[in-house]
Parts: structure tokens; C-alpha cells; sequence
């Protein structure tokens, strides 16, 4: 009779590392970093830190709260501009960049910044920066706070309208198509769309950011001197 194998001694085995709400973090935005947030469930951020989906309740109570704190963990990444030398313009207009960059990164977690409302120690960093640029630049209070609003709402649309290129439909999907559609409408019922096909579909998705950021900063100084 053969002799059986020798059982393999817990000792040698390599401990498993210790479960953390850092740990969750980490391996959820890794997981989100490869496949998109649509594609990450709570099984897969558990098998990823070597544990059991219930183990994770008692760092985060839903898929959608551990969703919250990896954004906001995003935005506690992005760099903070200093208005010096080149002002609360530049300043802002370079944290806004930092921000929808952040959010490309991580495929599809800009949605969820579409439907909260931030209040996170991350999120509370940007807005507080943003608002200190917002008075620097003499914008009045009031509008300083929609102002945030708004910014918050182009970064993560920004980023959400990016990161779905490719998707049928979608307007990074074949601007030569789009090109080719606007270009052979009729010209009777629309002379505009007809004649300025290069320029709606002509820009790269950077031109067409670069030029919101620079609307909302425009409108911004004529609040600010009105």
C-alpha cells in the first residue's frame, strides 16, 4: 500500500492578509480599473481580498455604499492646482482635468457621482478647494455654490461620456459616420447641420472638454464681475 501523502502544515502556508476597509478599497478599484464597473459585484471584491461576500457587510452595508467610498476614494487622488502664479482660473480650470482624468481611470464609476450626493471626506476636499478658487476669483457666495454643483456634474458626465466609447450609439463610437449623417442631410431643412458637419464632428474629445471648461470659467468671471 502506497503511503499517503504528508498533510501540508498550516504553518508554512503564507497568512492571509488582514481584511480592511483600505483593503476593499483597493481591490475594488483595481477590479473596476480592469473591467468596468458594471462588471464588479460584491463575489468579486471578495474573492479578490480572499474572503466571503457576507465578511464585506461589516465594512460596507451595499454594493452601492462600497461604490460611494471608491469614488470618493478617487477624488481624494486627484491634485489639488494652486492658484499661484498663474491664478484662480488656471487653478480651477487644471483641478477640473484632474478630476474627469481621475474618474476615466475607473470605467463607469462617474455614474455613481451622478446619482449622489457627495459628502464624503474626498468629494468635501475638492469642493473646498474649488470654492476657496471660486472666492479668490470674486464669484458671490451664492453662485459659488451652484458653481460646485455644476463642476461636479461636467467631471463626472465628462468622464461617464469618455469611458463609454465604443458603445452603439454613443458619440465616440464613429464620428466619420456622424460626419457622413450631417454631411448628407438635406441642406433645405437643415442648412446649419449641412454646412457645419466638420465642425461638430471634427474636435477630439479633449477640444470638446477643454471648450466647456472654459464656458463655465468664462461665465464664472462675468459673475464674478457683475
Amino acid at each position: 500500500m502506497p503511503t499517503p501523502p504528508e498533510p501540508a502544515s498550516r504553518r508554512e502556508r503564507p497568512a492571509k492578509p488582514a481584511l480592511s476597509r483600505q483593503a476593499i478599497l483597493d481591490a475594488t478599484l483595481a477590479l473596476v480599473r480592469e473591467r468596468g464597473v458594471d462588471r464588479v459585484s460584491l463575489r468579486d471584491v471578495a474573492r479578490a481580498v480572499a474572503t466571503g461576500p457576507a465578511s464585506l457587510y461589516a465594512y460596507f452595508d451595499s454594493r452601492e455604499t462600497l461604490l460611494e467610498h471608491a469614488l470618493d476614494h478617487v477624488y481624494g487622488t486627484v491634485a489639488l492646482v494652486d492658484p499661484e502664479p498663474h491664478g484662480w482660473r488656471a487653478a480651477l480650470a487644471g483641478t477640473v482635468v484632474g478630476t474627469v482624468e481621475a474618474l476615466e481611470r475607473h470605467p463607469g464609476l462617474a455614474a455613481v457621482a451622478l446619482g449622489t450626493i457627495p459628502t464624503l471626506p474626498g468629494a468635501l476636499r475638492l469642493a473646498e478647494h474649488e470654492l476657496d478658487l471660486l472666492r479668490r476669483g470674486g464669484v458671490p457666495d451664492d453662485r459659488a455654490a451652484l458653481a460646485i454643483d455644476l463642476i461636479a456634474q461636467f467631471a463626472a458626465a465628462t468622464a461617464v461620456e469618455r469611458t463609454s466609447r465604443g458603445v452603439p450609439g454613443g458619440r465616440g463610437a464613429d464620428p466619420r459616420r456622424a460626419h457622413d449623417v450631417y454631411a448628407d442631410v438635406d441642406p433645405d431643412r437643415f442648412p446649419h447641420v449641412h454646412r457645419l458637419a466638420g465642425a461638430l464632428t471634427g474636435p477630439d474629445e479633449r477640444a470638446r472638454r477643454d471648450f466647456a471648461i472654459d464656458v463655465i470659467l468664462a461665465g464664472l468671471d462675468a459673475t464674478a464681475a457683475r
